[in-house]
């Protein structure tokens, strides 16, 4: 083959495996998730729980949104992954379980991110000062999202300063066309 015909060919190769070199960057924690009831911790005061998490290099993006009848409840957590804590507003506290405990002071978290496990494992270490009658409390949160093998399933999994026990929270994966 001559060279000219080689150097022809390069952008259509290029074009080729651009697509395919994304595609392996990409992680599989990324895409829309949708809380499975039957297999999780009891969400209450919540009814439906989707999940958004988007990856991009060392960029993260998650997004919450909690339902119940005509209440709904939204959030957007973006932050980069191995970099110190980043404080981002917190204005109230969707997971209280009818704990008497609300977001207090400033209304701000510190998030900081990992992944682990070649991505299939986002660690969040979140710090937040809640309210109670007690008085302000600070409340560390440690939280794992880890992808099934298949990638159809994601398992959350909370670890609280203020509880002896996990919250585990299942979502499966929503596909495009149901989007």
């Amino acid at each position: 083959m001559s060279l000219r015909r080689l150097l022809s060919l390069l952008p259509l190769l290029g074009a080729l495996l651009l697509p395919s070199l994304h595609a392996a960057d990409s992680s599989p924690l990324s895409g829309q998730w949708r809380y499975d009831a039957t297999r999780s911790t009891e969400l209450s005061p919540w009814k439906s729980f989707d999940l958004t998490l988007a990856i991009d290099g060392d960029k993260v993006t998650i997004h919450r949104r909690l339902g119940w009848a005509r209440r709904d409840y939204e959030d957007t957590t973006e932050f980069r992954l191995n970099q110190p804590p980043i404080v981002v507003p917190a204005p109230w506290w969707p997971d209280n379980r009818h704990l008497g405990a609300y977001a207090t002071g400033d209304k701000t978290k510190r998030v900081s991110g990992v992944l682990l496990e070649k991505g299939r494992i986002l660690r969040l270490n979140t710090d937040q000062v809640l309210g109670t009658q007690q008085g302000p409390r600070e409340v560390n949160v440690l939280t794992d999202f880890k992808v099934s093998v298949s990638g159809t399933q994601l398992t959350v999994i909370e670890l609280r300063s203020t509880r002896s026990r996990p919250i585990v929270y299942v979502f499966n994966r929503v596909p495009a066309a149901t989007k």
